[in-house]
């Protein structure tokens, strides 16, 4: 136990001391690499004349897009997660040089986030009913090169299209949840993320996404591998938290198995609260998405674009802007 102590605290000090370099250690060990199988996908920067980019976006549905999408992890600087319950994958491709322009991951929003709760004004009654509606960006982001072109604003402005609310009502209509076994409505409401540094550039500019706040700083994923020992000390000592792991129960299961572990050993929470504090977006896909969520009505009024539409701006408002630093030409 004194040797996970320890190891725990120069986690945290490392953690502090330089919170980017540390994740970026982590991503490397933590995220997928490149297969190189599918290495043909990803661009160089010579490949690419940014003038002829058409974009296409694709569900990824089956095992070679899979991989792909996967591989592109491997360019992310923070360590990403597999996401929680229901998830989504999409990749946005560059057609016209067949590479991969970028990816975005949806899947369950955590349970327990005050600073969305509170912007959105739920009971928890109303949250049981409607969060289902609400999915989260686990991950989002543009691939080098493309991140030179705004890129991440594209496939921001994505997330939302009329093509992905599609993709979310025909994957999941009829379909009972595990846990409360009901049949919800299908309808995708709004997506939210969390910038893991605190406020994002990539939302600037972005009218359709609003910064509400920062979460409180509680992490676990700085435990580098810690926490598979953590789960061995609470399958040890039986904490009650490892039998309680469904909805309603608290925020999230890591977090509460990590705090009676640590309240076992003796140390504080400290460990998970470590002030780094997430930008929390929202992004709403409906003019009465509040209406929605606080279960007032059961109709949804879309004001989202489809993809072409979104692409269409981007081109307008930000590729135009990068080309002339990328080869000193414009449109």
């Amino acid at each position: 136990m004194f040797n996970l102590i320890q190891e725990l605290k120069r986690n945290v000090i490392r953690l502090r001391e330089n919170p980017r370099e540390y994740m970026m250690e982590i991503a490397k060990k933590k995220n997928p690499k490149l297969n190189h199988k599918y290495e043909k996908y990803f661009a160089k920067k010579e490949e690419i004349e940014p003038t002829k980019i058409q974009l296409e976006l694709e569900l990824v549905d089956n095992r070679k897009s899979s991989e792909i999408w996967r591989s592109s992890l491997s360019f992310w600087s923070i360590p990403i997660s597999a996401g929680y319950g229901r998830r989504i994958r999409f990749i946005l491709w560059d057609k016209t040089h067949n590479k991969v322009f970028g990816i975005f991951g949806l899947c369950d929003p955590v349970i327990g986030l005050k600073v969305r709760d509170e912007f959105i004004g739920w009971d928890k009654k109303q949250k049981e009913e409607r969060l289902y509606n609400l999915m989260s960006a686990y991950v989002l982001g543009a691939i080098p090169p493309y991140n030179e072109l705004y890129g991440a604003k594209m496939v921001a402005l994505a997330v939302g299209s009329k093509e992905v609310c599609r993709a979310f009502n025909e994957k999941y209509k009829n379909k009972k949840t595990l846990i409360l076994q009901r049949t919800p409505l299908a309808k995708l409401v709004a997506v939210d993320t969390m910038a893991f540094f605190g406020k994002s550039l990539i939302y600037v500019g972005l009218p359709e996404w609003e910064f509400v706040g920062f979460t409180k700083g509680q992490t676990h994923v700085h435990l580098n591998g810690l926490w598979e020992q953590c789960l061995e000390l609470a399958k040890k000592i039986n904490v009650k938290s490892l039998t309680r792991n469904k909805f309603g129960q608290g925020p999230n299961w890591k977090f509460r198995v990590l705090r009676e572990v640590f309240q076992t050993l003796g140390i504080s929470n400290v460990f998970l609260s470590i002030g780094l504090t997430k930008g929390y977006y929202f992004r709403a896909l409906a003019v009465n998405w509040r209406e929605f969520l606080l279960g007032k009505t059961d109709e949804v009024q879309y004001v989202n674009k489809s993809f072409e539409e979104y692409f269409e701006f981007w081109k307008i408002k930000y590729l135009r802007r990068r080309v002339n630093r990328w080869n000193g030409k414009g449109f």
